[in-house]
């Protein structure tokens, strides 16, 4: 539930009559934001309250996690104040510990605040983990206009990735026959358009942050991250992987407009026919030590996920079977690609409005390492995407 707050009246009152303790949670640039304001309302209300402040540039991985988790009390009720990196710890832990928590935005930077998972940092690698969503979102439009304007840049870039999130979403409803909402997929495009068409007028960043947020109670309802989260998602997180401070929505933002490239390859490639790939035999062996390679600390994990798909994928029934269904589905599938392509224009159009460059170069990403997340990211974990649907067909290194 989202509660409009523009000086933390509400929010201070909620607190004060909640049986558990307040356990804010935030970092040294979000406590200046906001949460010393919030501290000094709690203090001066009298009401008992405990605080943890992270260093400016935590990440949500083991360390930060244990940090919390050493803090926390049988009775705290979480109150995360920030963006990514503290929400995600903090709707982490508040699941492994059946605890109650709120958020405090303070950015309009990434699609997590409403979401049920949670983005870890693992061993080096980026795990989505299941987590839970807050009860309340309270939000302080003052502090959300204050924020940092590459933060606007970040959750813009996280918003964008839907186009190409709900793409893979429909093929894979088309080629796998998994399970769709076509209500959901309406309104989370409906969300893009609108913050598209908002950009320069007084109410996009409201409209941004709404989305965000929505987009991940959205998220919630269908019960995983797949209204929100493709192929633009594996790049990004394969480029963090490979050591990019950027932020995540940033890194999203950058790679959308590479797999909207790549849709608009697998729509020439559409008009071939498709039937040869049925014969196509991956060197799984060559495969595994390559995985190996690119992933030394997590390869077991990724064979572990890809388990199933590997005993198929030389299997030319069930290749058969999938490649049919491409062929069968031609005309719709390039229906729905068309109708996104025909956006795209007014996509670059938005980035160019609010300076947000789409050229890996411009943010240090070298042209190896674009191709390279191009090529890896679907290992990132065993979801169909385009990435992962051009690597099963075998054409993948083709297309990059």
């Amino acid at each position: 539930m989202i509660i409009w707050d523009d000086d933390f009246s509400q929010l201070t009152e909620f607190l004060r009559n909640q049986p558990e303790i307040p356990f804010l949670i935030c970092d040294e640039n979000t406590y200046l934001a906001c949460g010393k304001n919030i501290e000094e309302r709690l203090s001066n209300s009298k009401i008992k309250y405990d605080i943890i402040i992270y260093p400016g540039n935590t990440h949500a991985d083991e360390k930060s996690i244990c940090q919390l988790l050493i803090k926390t009390r049988e009775n705290s009720l979480f109150v995360s104040i920030g963006s990514g990196s503290i929400t995600d710890l903090t709707r982490f832990v508040a699941y492994k510990q059946k605890l109650r928590f709120i958020s405090v935005p303070t950015a309009p930077s990434m699609d997590g605040y409403a979401s049920p998972v949670a983005p870890l940092t693992i061993d080096g690698l980026k795990l989505t983990l299941t987590a839970k969503p807050p009860e309340n979102i309270f939000i302080n439009m003052n502090v959300i206009k204050n924020s940092p304007e590459i933060l606007t840049l970040a959750g813009f870039g996280d918003l964008m990735g839907k186009y190409t999130g709900l793409l893979d979403w429909q093929l894979a409803h088309i080629i796998t026959d998994e399970k769709i909402d076509f209500n959901i997929v309406k309104e989370v495009r409906e969300i893009c358009d609108s913050t598209l068409n908002s950009i320069e007028k007084e109410d996009f960043l409201k409209k941004l942050l709404y989305g965000l947020i929505r987009s991940g109670e959205l998220m919630t309802i269908w019960g995983n991250s797949r209204p929100a989260s493709g192929a633009e998602h594996h790049v990004a997180h394969y480029l963090e992987y490979k050591g990019y401070k950027l932020y995540h929505g940033i890194c999203v933002g950058i790679s959308t407009i590479y797999v909207l490239d790549l849709y608009e390859k697998f729509l020439n490639f559409l008009s071939e026919n498709t039937q040869d790939l049925i014969n196509y035999e991956l060197d799984i062996e060559k495969w595994e030590n390559h995985i190996k390679n690119i992933f030394p600390n997590t390869y077991k994990r990724i064979f572990e996920e890809y388990k199933e798909l590997l005993r198929d994928i030389n299997n030319k029934e069930k290749r058969a079977l999938i490649i049919n269904k491409l062929e069968e589905n031609k005309d719709y599938i390039s229906k729905i690609i068309k109708e996104t392509l025909n956006h795209r224009e007014k996509i670059i159009e938005g980035y160019k409005k609010i300076n947000f460059s789409t050229n890996a170069l411009d943010w240090g990403i070298t042209t190896e390492d674009m191709k390279e997340a191009l090529k890896n990211g679907c290992f990132i974990r065993n979801r169909f995407t385009i990435l992962s649907f051009l690597w099963y067909l075998g054409v993948l290194e083709r297309f990059v």
